[in-house]
């Protein structure tokens, strides 16, 4: 028997480049040229991980800050407020006092009123 070479059918196989050796000058790529550029990639992509982590540091930063200048802003709207609450209890106390104050006055007004007109009776 003859050795026949056997060409392999193109029609069906879709991997028909690559299981074909390759040629010196071809317009493919060799292995060292894609190792480099895999390489290119893969660094600019550690790059990207590095910038995209120091973006997310950043803003991260900037959030924690926002947050405790919101915090230390409800402290003191918190402390106002108490005060407020301070002065209107002050405020009521007085009031009260003066309202005892004033029937306790009434009172006297009108145990006098109440003597004089016993007096004019008499």
């Amino acid at each position: 028997m003859a050795n026949h070479l056997v060409k392999p059918d193109t029609r069906n196989c879709k991997r028909s480049r690559e299981l074909e050796p390759q040629m010196p000058g071809s317009p493919q790529l060799s292995s060292l040229g894609k190792s480099d550029s895999s390489f290119s990639e893969s660094s600019g992509l550690f790059y990207k991980d590095e910038a995209l982590d120091k973006d997310l540091n950043d803003m991260s930063k900037e959030i924690n800050l926002m947050l405790t200048t919101y915090a230390k802003i409800l402290r003191q709207r918190a402390a106002v407020d108490a005060s407020y609450i301070d002065e209107i209890d002050g405020l009521f106390k007085e009031a009260s006092a003066i309202e005892n104050s004033l029937i306790q006055k009434r009172e006297l007004l009108r145990q006098r009123l109440t003597v004089i007109a016993n007096t004019l009776h008499r």
